[in-house]
C-alpha cells in the first residue's frame, strides 16, 4: 500500500515538474518573440520614418523634436559577434523587451559625449558575452555613422554607475547584467566602453 502511495506521489510530482518547466519555456518563448517582433518593427520604422536629426541636450532643440520613449534612434552593429540591433529611446523594462535602449540623461547617438545604451543579457545583448578588446562597434543614425573601438570591459556593482558620467569627448558605453548565465536578477553589471575609431 505504501509503495502504491509513493508511486502516485512521484507521478504527480513528475507531472507538476513537467508543467512548471513548460510554463518557464513558454515565458521564455514569448519574451524572445516579443524581442524579435519589436526589432522587426523598429527596423521598419527606421527605414520608413527615420528620426529627425536632433541635439537633445541643446536648449535650442524644441522638446517636441526630441525622441519619445520607444522611438527608433539608431542601429548598433558588431560584425564579429553577428550583432545588429535597433536602439530605442528609453531604458524602462517595456522598451528593453523590444530592444536595447538609450539611457536617459546620456548623450544621444550622433552627439558628442558619453552615449549610454543598455540591453537585456538574455536577449538582444547576449552576444556581448563574447566581446573582446579592440572589437569594432558601428552606430548609425540618419545623419551619422560612427565606428567605435572597444577599449575596456569591466564588471561593476549595480550602484557604481560612474561609467555613465559625461565624457569630454565622444564615447559609447554598453551596459547589461552579469553573469550572463545567472538565473534570476543578476548581481553585477557588465560594462563595455568604446571610443571613436581614428
Amino acid at each position: 500500500m505504501r509503495r502504491i502511495f509513493t508511486s502516485v506521489i512521484l507521478r504527480r510530482l513528475s507531472s507538476a515538474s513537467a508543467a512548471i518547466g513548460a510554463c518557464f519555456l513558454a515565458v521564455a518563448a514569448v519574451s524572445i518573440f516579443q524581442g524579435w517582433l519589436g526589432q522587426r518593427n523598429a527596423r521598419r520604422e527606421l527605414l520608413i520614418n527615420p528620426p529627425v536629426a536632433y541635439a537633445a541636450s541643446s536648449i535650442s532643440t524644441p522638446k517636441d523634436l526630441r525622441p519619445k520613449r520607444g522611438d527608433s534612434l539608431a542601429t548598433l552593429e558588431i560584425d564579429r559577434l553577428d550583432l545588429s540591433v535597433v536602439v530605442l529611446e528609453g531604458s524602462d523594462d517595456a522598451t528593453l523587451k523590444l530592444g536595447p535602449g538609450h539611457i536617459e540623461d546620456t548623450a544621444y547617438p550622433g552627439e558628442e559625449g558619453n552615449i549610454g545604451i543598455t540591453g537585456h543579457r538574455d536577449t538582444h545583448f547576449r552576444p556581448l558575452r563574447r566581446i573582446r578588446l579592440k572589437d569594432v562597434i558601428t552606430l548609425k543614425t540618419k545623419s551619422s555613422t560612427t565606428r567605435f573601438i572597444v577599449n575596456s570591459i569591466t564588471i561593476i556593482d549595480p550602484t557604481d554607475m560612474d561609467a555613465l558620467d559625461p565624457t569630454p569627448g565622444t564615447a559609447l558605453t554598453l551596459v547589461t547584467c552579469y553573469p550572463f548565465e545567472f538565473i534570476g536578477s543578476a548581481p553585477k553589471r557588465f560594462i563595455v566602453r568604446a571610443t571613436p575609431l581614428k
